[in-house]
């Protein structure tokens, strides 16, 4: 004859029935992102576990809201694509109208913990992906074989696969020197200013100093 099921059953089934619909933080991976609205789909990926040990995917998320570094008027984006894996994090109530008006509002909907109410974290990676960190000293920003260094030390390290561009919407610096490097060659120096012809070697500095200007060049978007 089964055992009677006592209170404390009872209350171990409620509690476990409430916690196995209970989201508050699990790894998923973009599926579409909008950096115009800065909204993804993401895919939930650790699978629902039943009572009877089946386990299903959950659903594709719509407008998960992705959070970037951004305070003061200042933030910091980068790209997102698909397959990209991030940390979602499910806000303790309703937020459907904190984000349509922001500021401080009351949820309009009685939901806990929802699925609906997701948000996408990028950076959270599994640990067999390997890291863009080469030491445990330096701060370091990279991207597309680019790389900015801040070393513990303080100085500052720029390499770059491609061109740079330092100035603002008007004077670009690297231009401005390279500029410079032709005045330094032309005929209001030779003639006006020295009176003759430059050493051949200072010319051949010169132009060599040009010509690594203009590898570097980029323009100003």
């Amino acid at each position: 004859m089964p055992n009677p099921v006592t209170l404390n059953d009872a209350a171990k089934a409620v509690v476990d029935y409430r916690l196995n619909n209970l989201h508050t933080a699990m790894p998923g991976a973009i599926v579409t992102y909008d950096y115009t609205t800065q909204k993804a789909s993401v895919q939930p990926l650790l699978n629902k576990v039943w009572a009877d040990g089946t386990t299903t995917p959950y659903p594709i998320l719509e407008n998960v809201p992705v959070v970037f570094p951004r305070a003061g008027g200042g933030g910091l984006t980068f790209p997102v694509v698909e397959g990209d894996t991030c940390l979602l994090l499910f806000i303790e109530r309703s937020t459907d109208l904190w984000l349509t008006v922001g500021g401080q509002v009351s949820p309009d909907d009685p939901r806990k913990f929802d699925l609906s109410d997701g948000v996408a974290i990028m950076g959270l990676f599994p640990f067999n992906e390997t890291s863009t960190a080469d030491n445990n000293t330096d701060m370091v920003l990279t991207f597309a074989g680019s790389l900015i260094r801040i070393k513990a030390d303080g100085e500052i390290v720029i390499q770059t696969s491609s061109t740079v561009a330092i100035g603002n919407p008007t004077v670009e610096l690297l231009q401005t020197l390279s500029t410079l490097m032709t005045y330094l060659q032309g005929p209001a120096v030779t003639g006006t200013v020295l009176g003759g012809p430059l050493n051949p070697t200072f010319t051949a500095l010169v132009s060599t100093l040009q010509t690594q200007f203009n590898t570097l060049l980029g323009p100003i978007p």
